[in-house]
């Protein structure tokens, strides 16, 4: 499964209360596009779609995937940078 890390967890909390996506809300992860470089879209929902797979973090954090996104990422660790301009770029890595 998933796991988010705290750098993640404090992104998540910061955009769906930002967005105020609600105490359900959280960040969604759908596979947009399989092949040599897999393409993933995410997105704040208020809630998790039909078939979604939820993970949490121990602080509460939610994440959504779809089907193929809960396949790909499976045995990931879900971490987040801050780029110059302050913007959160997501990015996962193998859990050891």
């Amino acid at each position: 499964m998933l796991a988010i890390d705290d750098s993640a967890t404090a992104a998540i909390t910061t955009l769906t209360n930002a967005t105020g996506a609600g105490p359900g809300g959280g960040l969604r992860i759908t596979l947009e596009a399989l092949d040599d470089n897999p393409a993933f879209r995410l997105e704040i929902a208020p809630a998790p779609a039909e078939g979604d797979k939820t993970v949490a973090s121990e602080h509460g954090a939610k994440v959504f995937l779809d089907d193929g996104a809960s396949r790909l990422l499976a045995d990931m660790v879900l971490d987040v940078r801050t780029d110059e301009r302050g913007d959160f770029r997501f990015g996962v890595y193998p859990q050891l």
